[in-house]
C-alpha cells in the first residue's frame, strides 16, 4: 500500500462484519474510514471503539439507510461535499428474512435494503471513485439455498404478492447479478475499477443472525453446516485484505468465499438474461438512465 490516504466507505459498519472489517482497516493510519450506518448512536459508539483500539482518528460517521432511496441520495451528496473521492466501497449493510414489509419507496424491504439501495449508492458514487477504486458487495452462499431457488422475475422480487421466505436468497442472488454486470460495464469502459462479491458465511453470533444464538447453538450450526458456517475473525480479515491489498488490485468479477479464495457461484447466478433484467429494472426503480 502507498502512503496516500485511502477513503474507505463501509455500509452497515456499526456491528458484526462491517465493524470488524472497519476496525482492521483502521489499523493502517493511511486508511480513512467512513462508517455509513442507519443508527447514528450505534455508529458513534463503533467509531469511538475503533479510534480507541487503533489510534486512527480518521474515522467518520455518516447516516445511510439503504432501504431508503432518498437517504442514499442524501448520503452521496454529503459524502461528496466532505471527501470528494472514494477509493473503496464495501456494500455490507443487510438484513435477513426475519424482516419483512414495504419501504417508503414501495419496494419489498429485504430487496431494497440488500440490493436496490446499494445499486443506487454504487452508481451515484462511481463518478467519484478513484481510477483504481474497488467495489465489494457482500453476498451469501444463500444465493443458492437448500432446496434451490427459482427466478420469478424482478417485479416479483421487488413487489411480491405474498410473504416469500426466500426473499433473502433473492436479494443475495441480486447482489451477484449486480456485481457481474457492474464488472462487465467497467471492463467495457476500460476502467481499472474492480467489482467483486464476498461471502462471509453464516455467522451465528452476530446481530445479523438476531444476536440471540448462544455458543452451544452456534456450535450445532457449525457442525451441521460446515460448508455454510462463517468465522467473523477470518471473514473480516479476508474482506479487509481484498479491500486494500495490492494482490487484489486487478482482480474483478469474482466471488470470494469466506477467505481470499475465489469460488464459482450457482448456475442460476450466471444467467445473463436475468442479470440484464435486474440491471434495467433497478435503473428504472432508482430513476437512473442507462450509462
Amino acid at each position: 500500500m502507498g502512503t496516500e490516504m485511502k477513503n474507505i466507505i463501509i455500509t452497515g459498519a456499526s456491528s458484526g462484519l462491517g465493524f470488524e472489517t472497519a476496525r482492521k482497516l483502521a489499523k493502517d493510519k493511511n486508511n480513512r474510514l467512513i462508517l455509513a450506518c442507519r443508527d447514528l448512536q450505534k455508529a458513534e459508539g463503533a467509531r469511538s471503539k475503533i479510534i480507541s483500539d487503533t489510534g486512527n482518528e480518521e474515522v467518520t460517521v455518516l447516516v445511510l439507510d439503504t432501504s431508503s432511496l432518498s437517504s442514499v441520495r442524501a448520503f452521496v451528496r454529503q459524502y461528496q461535499g466532505v471527501f470528494g473521492t472514494a477509493d473503496v466501497l464495501i456494500n455490507n449493510a443487510g438484513i435477513s428474512s426475519q424482516h419483512s414489509g414495504t419501504t417508503e419507496d414501495g419496494f419489498e424491504l429485504v430487496f431494497a435494503t440488500n440490493h436496490l439501495g446499494h445499486f443506487l449508492l454504487t452508481n451515484l458514487l462511481l463518478p467519484y471513485m478513484s481510477e483504481t477504486g474497488r467495489i465489494i458487495t457482500v453476498s451469501s452462499d444463500m444465493h443458492e439455498p437448500p432446496g434451490g431457488i427459482e427466478w420469478k422475475g424482478v417485479e416479483y422480487i421487488a413487489h411480491p404478492d405474498k410473504d416469500d421466505r426466500k426473499r433473502y436468497s433473492y436479494s443475495k442472488l441480486c447482489n451477484l447479478y449486480f456485481t457481474y454486470k457492474l464488472h462487465d460495464i467497467l471492463q467495457e469502459h476500460g476502467s481499472k475499477i474492480t467489482a467483486n462479491a464476498f461471502n462471509p458465511g453464516f455467522m451465528a453470533t452476530t446481530n445479523f443472525a438476531g444476536g440471540h444464538m448462544d455458543k452451544a447453538r452456534a456450535l450445532v450450526v457449525k457442525t451441521t453446516m460446515p460448508d455454510r458456517f462463517g468465522d467473523l475473525e477470518k471473514s473480516s480479515d479476508a474482506l479487509a485484505e481484498i479491500a486494500v491489498s495490492d494482490q487484489f488490485a486487478d482482480v474483478s468479477g469474482k466471488y470470494f468465499d469466506r477467505s481470499t479464495n475465489t469460488k464459482e457461484t450457482s448456475a442460476l447466478s450466471y444467467d445473463t438474461q436475468n442479470r440484464e433484467e435486474l440491471w434495467r429494472k433497478s435503473l428504472e426503480y432508482c430513476g437512473l438512465t442507462e450509462s
